[in-house]
């Protein structure tokens, strides 16, 4: 059996600012992170495979969103694309819904326009909050039906 867990939880209070690690974090439905600079919309939480991030910052050619990206919740436990659009993930009291929009490449990166692969695009979700309240640290992540 799968088992997914919160690894680590950041917020960024500005869009080019510095994050802010975080032990436990308030999702407000509708709006996302409190204190985060993504507001609203189909992309208030972007979450990310802790593997993933282990396989961009083990990478000596870097993508332009290798400095650029940030992830909200990194997920432990999670194979690439697991979570497809629609799907509804809880983690206690709180429900996401997996938006259409996943990470795509900017034509400016140089792994781009040398036809490299990135692992990055297309594995990296976002999520809108249905139901707010408290994410930790550990906590374990669920499929809802």
């Amino acid at each position: 059996m799968l088992t997914v867990r919160v690894a680590a939880l950041t917020r960024y209070p500005q869009k080019s600012g510095p994050n802010e690690v975080l032990q436990e974090a308030t999702l407000a439905a509708g709006l996302g992170m409190e204190g985060n600079f993504r507001q609203g919309g189909e992309r208030q939480i972007c979450l990310l495979a802790s593997e993933l991030r282990e396989w961009i910052d083990s990478q000596t050619e870097q993508g332009i969103c290798f400095r650029r990206f940030k992830e909200n919740l990194l997920l432990a436990g999670i194979p690439d694309g697991i979570f497809p659009p629609g799907a509804r993930l809880q983690i206690g009291d709180v429900v996401l819904r997996m938006s259409e929009e996943l990470k795509r490449c900017h034509n400016e990166c140089e792994l781009a326009s040398r036809g490299k692969p990135c692992r990055l695009s297309g594995s990296a979700v976002f999520a809108a909050v249905e139901c707010g309240g408290v994410v930790r640290i550990g906590d374990c992540v669920c499929v809802r039906e």
